[in-house]
C-alpha cells in the first residue's frame, strides 16, 4: 500500500522513569495526509541505529520536547533551564549533523529548530526572559490556552525558505517555548521573527530543504490546513 512513499523518520521523545519513546500522533497523521510513510524512531544509544535510520529515511522531522544540554553550545546549564534529554540531545545532533551532509531533507519543529541551530554550530537562549535582550517587551512564548490557538504573529522574510513554503509575510502561530535561537548557525538563515525581536524560523538556504520553525505546526493544522503545507514541502521534496 505504501509502496514508492518517502519514508519520513520522526524522532520521538523519552520517559525515563517508565523506559518508553512517545510521539502525539499530530506529527505522523500530518505525514500520513501528505503522501508520505512516517517511521517514528526511538530514543536509543545504540549508534548503528542512528546509521540505520539515516540510510533508510528519506527526510526527517525533529519533534518538539525537553531542553537541550547548554554543554553543545560551550555554556553550563543555567537554574532556569528544565528537563534535558541527554540521550536524545545526541542522536538528534547525529542525526541532524550527518542528514545534512547527506542533504537530507529536515524538519525540525521548537526543540527541533534549536537542535537544528545547535548541531550546525549556533547556540540557544537557556532562557528568553532571562538571557534575552531585544530591546523590546517579549510576548508570551509559553502559551496558557489550547494547542490549536494562535497566539501570537510571525513576520516571514521574503526570499526566504518558509515563505516559499507559505507565500504570505505573515503568519498567526501557536507558542510553546522558553528556550530559542540565539546565534544563528554558519550557513542559516533567519526566515521568521515573532514581533519581539525572538527567532521563528531558520534554514539552510543551500540545502535542498533543511528548514525549522520554532511553534508546532502540526498542533494547529487539524483546524487551519495552512499549516500542513510545511509537511506537504517535506514530503514533496523528498
Amino acid at each position: 500500500m505504501y509502496k514508492g512513499k518517502p519514508i519520513i523518520g520522526i524522532t520521538a521523545a523519552f520517559d525515563y522513569e517508565k523506559s518508553i519513546s512517545t510521539l502525539k500522533d499530530d506529527y505522523y497523521e500530518a505525514i500520513i495526509q501528505c503522501g508520505g510513510l512516517p517511521v517514528i524512531i526511538p530514543v536509543t544509544e545504540e549508534k548503528s541505529a542512528w546509521v540505520e535510520y539515516l540510510d533508510i529515511c528519506n527526510g526527517f522531522i525533529l519533534s518538539g520536547g525537553p531542553d537541550i544540554d547548554a554543554a553543545y553550545f560551550g555554556k553550563g546549564n543555567m537554574p532556569y533551564t528544565n528537563e534535558i534529554s541527554p540521550i536524545r540531545d545526541s542522536m538528534e545532533i547525529f542525526l541532524t549533523q550527518q542528514a545534512i551532509v547527506m542533504d537530507k531533507p529536515i524538519l525540525g519543529i521548537c526543540r527541533g529548530c534549536q537542535i537544528m541551530n545547535i548541531a550546525a554550530g549556533g547556540s540557544i537562549y537557556q532562557d528568553i526572559y532571562a538571557e534575552c535582550s531585544t530591546g523590546n517587551t517579549l510576548l508570551k512564548h509559553s502559551q496558557q490556552a489550547p494547542r490549536w490557538f494562535q497566539i501570537h504573529d510571525v513576520n516571514i522574510m521574503k526570499s526566504s525558505c518558509l515563505y516559499s513554503v507559505f507565500g504570505m509575510d505573515n503568519l498567526k502561530v501557536n507558542s510553546f517555548h522558553h528556550q530559542a535561537v540565539n546565534e544563528v548557525a554558519p550557513g542559516f538563515t533567519v526566515n521568521a521573527c515573532s514581533k519581539d525581536g525572538i527567532i521563528e524560523a531558520i534554514s539552510n538556504e543551500n540545502k535542498k530543504f533543511v528548514l525549522s520553525v520554532q511553534w508546532h505546526p502540526e498542533n494547529l493544522w487539524r483546524k487551519n490546513r495552512t499549516h500542513l503545507k510545511l509537511f506537504e514541502r517535506l514530503v514533496s521534496v523528498c
